[in-house]
């Protein structure tokens, strides 16, 4: 645990947070590694090049790694960059380059006095480098202590930005939890007050109309009888009635939540939901429906734009899922096919497209909205 970093919080390997994409692309500045070569290849020989190319391929072997890697392994991991950077230097001045990878990895997984250990071993690294291999020119150690020491800042806040958004997710969660345990105390009240008074009403009259057909008043006992049933069908509504507010906050609660995770993963999430009233079997399925695409969105979409859509009229709801990431072809795999079976279940269409023009992928839902799938006519 980064205990100066969080006492409630483990630094995650890179490759699980929002800072992935972005470190990933950040290895297109690792091309500077080959500027010394291609300036003077006619000095390298062919067995100088295979070195090279073998030290830059270890070196990737090594960020992704440590893109995945836990704080222990990390370590060990970026110690080896560092060291690989400063063996490289005798074949190349190149590796300079490389140094500031090292650098980040150290400011983002460490506490900032681990970090710093590991920072001043990579700068004497570079130094001796310098020492051994005659690089003692500002064109070697200026920019790669410059863009270490930077890197390692970049690190630093890196890692202060995801211990906040990890503290403000919890305690997201954490009002979401008591919101929902609050709305359930309420519906638990409602239900108490609205059936003990109905329930007990239901049984004088029950009574009543059994003493007035002992009595042979069999007229004024079908009015009671009848009573009985315009109080129950009267209950019911009411009941139905209660619970609607805490079903459709399942869903659009789910939504935000996951609306939120896209969003930290760099997605500009819009949403235009519509909705009144959905039975609890249909907001089920729709809450894992949208749970699943968004997983697949996470997996598979090159895309940076989420477009969530419910539109729900007297006939029908229709659900649109849709993101710009460009799709060569449609595979129906697991998600997929779950989400399939499920709006089978509710005897609804299902169907996915991309663009032509764009290649964008959408997800179309299109469900009956007359009956009740908890078995009563709305």
């Amino acid at each position: 645990m980064n205990s100066e970093a969080s006492k409630s919080f483990i630094i995650p390997p890179i490759a699980n947070t929002a800072v992935a994409k972005w470190s990933y692309f950040s290895l297109i500045f690792s091309v500077f590694y080959f500027f010394n070569v291609i300036a003077n290849f006619e000095a390298y020989s062919v067995a100088n090049l295979a070195v090279i190319a073998f030290i830059y391929l270890t070196f990737i072997a090594l960020f992704i790694l440590i893109t995945r890697a836990n704080e222990g392994k990390a370590a060990l991991l970026i110690l080896l960059v560092i060291l690989l950077s400063g063996m490289g230097a005798y074949f190349t001045p190149g590796t300079s380059a490389l140094f500031g990878y090292a650098a980040f990895f150290s400011g983002f997984y460490f506490s900032k006095s681990q970090g710093l250990i590991l920072f001043l071993a990579n700068i004497v690294t570079q130094f001796l480098a310098a020492y051994i291999f005659n690089y003692w020119s500002p064109f070697f150690l200026g920019p790669t202590l410059v863009i270490s020491s930077s890197l390692f800042v970049y690190g630093v806040f890196s890692q202060k930005e995801f211990v906040f958004n990890a503290e403000q997710d919890e305690k997201n969660q954490q009002i979401e939890q008591i919101s929902t345990i609050a709305e359930r105390e309420r519906i638990a009240r409602d239900m108490h007050d609205l059936l003990g008074h109905t329930l007990s009403s239901l049984a004088l009259k029950s009574e009543l109309s059994q003493k007035l057909m002992e009595k042979k008043q069999f007229e004024m006992a079908a009015q009671e009888i009848g009573e009985v049933a315009s109080l129950a069908r009267s209950c019911l509504s009411e009941v139905r009635h209660a619970v609607s507010g805490l079903k459709q906050t399942g869903l659009s609660a789910k939504i935000i939540s996951l609306g939120k995770e896209l969003d930290a993963m760099n997605f500009n999430v819009t949403t235009d939901i519509q909705y009144k009233k959905l039975d609890a079997k249909t907001e089920s399925a729709l809450i894992m429906i949208f749970k699943e695409a968004t997983t697949n969105i996470l997996k598979h979409s090159n895309g940076n734009e989420v477009h969530f859509a419910i539109k729900q009229t007297d006939d029908d709801l229709k659900v649109t899922i849709s993101d710009n990431g460009t799709v060569s072809n449609i595979k129906i795999g697991n998600g997929l096919q779950g989400i399939k079976s499920r709006v089978e279940e509710l005897d609804g269409t299902f169907y996915c497209n991309k663009n032509k023009e764009n290649q964008n992928f959408t997800l179309s839902i299109n469900l009956k909205n007359d009956v009740n799938r908890d078995g009563l006519v709305q």
